[in-house]
This record gives C-alpha cells, structure tokens and sequence, in this order.
C-alpha cells in the first residue's frame, strides 16, 4: 500500500513472526501526571508517522486528519528510513502548535490474504480482544488484541498473526460486506502473560473506496468464544 506516493511500512517483532499476510507490534504505554508536569498536555493517537531525509520522524496524519508536524525532528526507538510513512500509536504533547512527541509504538498494517491462498487452512488460536474500530478518516479499520506469550528458552517459536477475507458479499443495494478473520498460530508459545498488539487493516486494501452502508465483519476466536465484530462506514 502507498501512502503519498510511500509506503507504509509493517513490522516483525521478537517472539512473533510476521506472516506473507500479515505482522504484529507492541504496544507501550507511558504514565500519565496531573498538574503542570511532562505529560500533563499528553496526548494519543492513531498516525501514519512520516521520516524525513535523515529517516527521522518529522511529521504525523492523525486518523481525525489533522496534521502534526514535530517541534524538534525524533528518532525513534526502532528502525526507520528516509522518506518513508509508519503506521504508529503516537503519544504526545500538544500546547498550542507545539507538537512534542514523547513515544511511539509501531502498529501493524496487515496485508489482507484471500481465504483459498492460506496453506494448510485458517488458524484461530485464541487472543483477547480489547477493541475494533474504523477511524474517522475511514482509511483503516483498527483492532486492539492481547496476545498469552511467555518465556520459552532457547526455543525459537514464535507467533503467527495475520488477517484472512472469507468473502465479499454485494446486497441488492449495492452496498457491501467484508468478511474477514483473524489468523493466529500460537506455534506452541507458552501462554503465561497477555502481550498488547494493534492492527490496522488498509480499507484500500478491502474497497476501492468506502461508501456508507458499506461493514466489515471481523471475526476472532477467543478465550471466550467466537466473537463476531460489524463495523460500518
């Protein structure tokens, strides 16, 4: 997918491997202050997070569509490139047109698989599922789950995470559903603590473009049961 003629980079994380469908990031979460103090005009959001020539991030496009641009040029805590857009949880600072980012947890931009291209069938180990939602802007549908992981020793198993489409239904109005599912392996991993992961799934990657009465259906097994999710545009 391309983004201002860029793309949008996904990302592979330890312990968890990104599949040709999809990937996984973790998410942080920074303490928050009363009064007057660092975090106190603290701020989260949905971005796509745009480098610069010295592959510093230097500006962001909030899911509401409004754009940040950094006081100070930032450097992240994991790898970037020049000229290049990340799909990122931004935690920051806003007083005025001031713009101070304060940290920044990459987010997953799965590529969407066709359910007749998944070898060896649909995996749905279960996850918990925080929450789903589309964003205003309506470019992506986000879903916030929390994997069980755990210390494994010197084995190297890991995780496997991606995003299937069942089908495409058109109804007599022409409007649309999108039938998608959560592939997830556990591969074996221990499940001894929950681990917070987001995904952003590209509505590009589902319509041409979003028309109202248009939904996807997100469907995740977990370790409550089934729990089927109707998002509408």
């Amino acid at each position: 997918m391309r983004t201002n003629g860029r793309h949008i980079r996904a990302f592979l994380l330890t312990g968890v491997w990104l599949i040709v469908f999809g990937g996984l990031a973790a998410c942080t979460h920074e303490d928050y202050e009363t009064g007057d103090g660092k975090w106190s005009y603290m701020r989260a959001d949905f971005v796509d997070a745009y480098t610069n020539g010295n592959a510093l991030l230097a500006s962001a496009m909030t899911d509401d569509g409004d754009t940040l641009v950094f006081e100070k040029e930032w450097k992240t805590a994991w790898k970037t490139d020049p000229y290049s857009v990340y799909r990122a949880l931004l935690y920051y600072n806003k007083v005025g047109n001031r713009i101070e980012p304060l940290s920044a947890s990459m987010v997953v931009v799965p590529f969407i698989a066709p359910v007749s291209k998944v070898e060896g069938g649909v995996k749905t180990d279960p996850v918990k599922l925080e929450s789903a939602w589309i964003g205003k802007n309506q470019r992506y549908v986000n879903v916030g789950i929390s994997l069980k992981t755990g210390q494994q020793g010197n084995d190297a198993k890991r995780q496997l995470v991606g995003i299937v489409c069942d089908t495409i239904l058109v109804r007599g109005d022409g409007s649309r559903s999108i039938h998608l599912r959560l592939y997830h392996d556990q591969n074996g991993v221990p499940e001894h603590y929950s681990s917070p992961l987001y995904l952003s799934i590209p509505v590009k990657q589902l319509l041409h473009k979003a028309e109202k009465g248009d939904e996807v259906m997100l469907t995740i097994q977990t370790y409550d049961g089934n729990v089927t999710k109707t998002l509408a545009f």
